[in-house]
């Protein structure tokens, strides 16, 4: 099996993971009785710990030079620590799960994709969007196999199939980073002087505030999209499919990305992506009918879709080879930890007063328009740096 199939199988299986997460399991905990408040708190502990989770596991593995290793570890640290979720039925048992998941889990996108970005950096051939894409289609293929299977199960509120296919799925992806491509080591470990100077980067902060209020704006979907099918009376199936289709139109983005970026700049890549999304979340603020929430889906093509592409190459740009790991751990933590948290919580905090997701959707167009203006309030320096020779296109 070549490198580039045992890392696509890895996101086929992480994504899938991703798939039944995102879509199922707040309806599952309300199913158990959990209020909104309750639902955003205990899956706001992830993205909490992403920033020091994120940043010791990358420190670790771009100091001993061994990324694939370190992966290995945190992947199967994960697999023991999910195992206990079937069997978490109460808030504080299920932050405990969720807390010694995150202790692993919130390293393994950062790990992945930096092994991902260097063996494209030495295989000019392969891409990194064309690799990442089959995530998305594990996240496809799960998310609308478990949506059937719920409603084929009667949509039973707290149904175990959610938590038991979400081990399912760790599961796998700690059994394919066993044998993940081992990059070639640098001659000589970076000081932790070269890892700090990252945080004094300012143009790189500045890039990462604005993608973390994007990410931020998509919390209302992430975490409440299967409650806003079920509140408006239809059945998860609806779920599944609208999940499905937005995956759909996300690996024709990553597939067209390489040809895209050739096109446009990297600004102009984000800000049709915030303008886009803005227009998708105002819009299914409105929605009703299952033919349009399904149908807004596409437009995931911009909000994921070449959002992640420009993300991913701007990062490529800005942070060298030697602090690969570290420099995808400080995105992760910023984007999706602090982006998350916030999200996250304030959205299970406007469900439990608004008593609906729609509201919340609306409050989400507004703040990608404040991304927007951001964006183009960065210096140049953020987004126009000479493209370096790791750019994962």
């Amino acid at each position: 099996m070549s490198p580039a199939t045992r890392l696509r199988l890895f996101y086929f299986a992480y994504y899938g993971c991703v798939g039944t997460f995102l879509p199922y399991f707040a309806p599952y905990l309300r199913g158990l009785g959990f209020s909104g408040e309750q639902i955003g708190t205990v899956q706001m502990i992830g993205p909490l710990l992403a920033v020091p989770v994120a940043i010791s596991w990358a420190t670790f593995a771009d100091r001993t030079r061994a990324p694939a290793r370190v992966l290995a570890i945190a992947s199967a640290w994960a697999f023991l620590a999910v195992l206990f979720l079937p069997a978490a039925r109460t808030p504080v048992a299920v932050g405990l799960v969720l807390l010694a998941y995150a202790l692993a889990d919130r390293a393994v996108v950062p790990l992945v994709d930096s092994l991902t970005v260097e063996w494209t950096v030495h295989h000019p051939e392969a891409s990194y969007a064309r690799i990442r894409l089959w995530g998305s289609v594990g996240f496809a293929v799960v998310t609308s196999t478990v949506g059937l299977l719920l409603t084929w199960r009667g949509d039973r509120p707290g149904d175990v199939l959610v938590p038991a296919a979400v081990a399912a799925c760790v599961g796998a992806y700690a059994l394919a980073a066993r044998r993940l491509p081992v990059p070639p080591a640098p001659a000589h470990p970076p000081r932790f002087r070269e890892m700090a100077g990252l945080l004094r980067n300012g143009p790189l902060l500045g890039l990462l505030a604005v993608l973390s209020l994007h990410w931020g704006a998509t919390a209302p979907f992430h975490l409440l999209f299967g409650l806003f099918v079920r509140d408006l009376g239809l059945p998860a199936s609806v779920t599944g499919v609208g999940m499905t289709v937005g995956v759909v139109a996300e690996v024709a983005a990553l597939l067209a990305f390489p040809r895209v970026a050739g096109l446009f700049s990297l600004r102009s890549i984000l800000a049709a992506s915030f303008v886009a999304s803005a227009l998708r979340w105002f819009l299914l603020s409105r929605a009703e009918a299952a033919v349009w929430v399904i149908g807004l889906q596409l437009l995931h093509a911009l909000t994921f879709g070449l959002f992640w592409g420009a993300a991913m190459d701007a990062m490529s740009r800005a942070v060298p080879s030697r602090l690969r790991a570290t420099g995808q751990a400080l995105f992760g933590a910023v984007v999706f930890g602090i982006g998350n948290a916030v999200g996250y919580q304030l959205s299970g905090v406007g469900y439990d007063r608004w008593h609906g997701v729609g509201p919340l959707f609306a409050w989400a167009g507004g703040v990608e328009l404040l991304a927007l203006a951001a964006l183009f309030a960065l210096p140049r320096t953020a987004l126009s740096a000479g493209r370096a020779a790791s750019s994962p296109r």
